[in-house]
């Protein structure tokens, strides 16, 4: 069984929609029998401990960040100055799984998203996670499970015809 930690990178004005998704992805993720996935988001943070340092300090223990994308993520300065950059564009060190938590802006040499735009967003072509509802929502949480999964274990090579 292979183990990974992924850290969850997120604007706290999305709060809601990031609670739904979790209550879905979280038991996907937990039914694999050959992934093991620790996990840690900033609601673990305990009393005492400095909220920058200590979040910052999860970048560097974490193989992968869980990018929940809408227009608010790219507007937040700490996001943009300690998260980002770990995650995309010329800095990054750590893996980095996108999802399209809400719809996107498009696009282009006239907006700065950071070296995101750059990477294949779960969820952009078919719709944002905040666009479905009811089943759709957990149909959508099962399928970012699976793709996890398969990024995490390296499954997106070459196959035999």
């Amino acid at each position: 069984m292979r183990s990974v930690r992924i850290v969850l990178s997120w604007c706290h004005r999305d709060q809601r929609l990031k609670e739904a998704l979790l209550r879905d992805l979280l038991p996907a993720l937990g039914l694999f029998r050959d992934l093991e996935v620790q996990w840690w988001q900033d609601s673990h943070l305990t009393c005492g401990e400095e909220f920058g340092p200590a979040i910052v300090g999860r970048f560097g223990e974490a193989d992968f960040g869980l990018l929940l994308l809408t227009s608010a993520y790219f507007t937040r300065p700490f996001i943009r100055q300690h998260e980002l950059p770990r995650f995309a564009g010329p800095t990054a060190d750590k893996g980095s799984l996108p999802v399209a938590l809400g719809p996107l802006p498009s696009f282009g040499p006239h907006r700065d998203l950071g070296g995101i735009e750059q990477q294949l967003i779960f969820g952009q072509e078919q719709g944002s996670y905040a666009e479905l509802s009811g089943v759709k929502r957990t149909i959508f949480a099962n399928r970012l499970a699976d793709s996890i999964r398969a990024r995490v274990l390296d499954l997106n090579g070459f196959v035999t015809l």
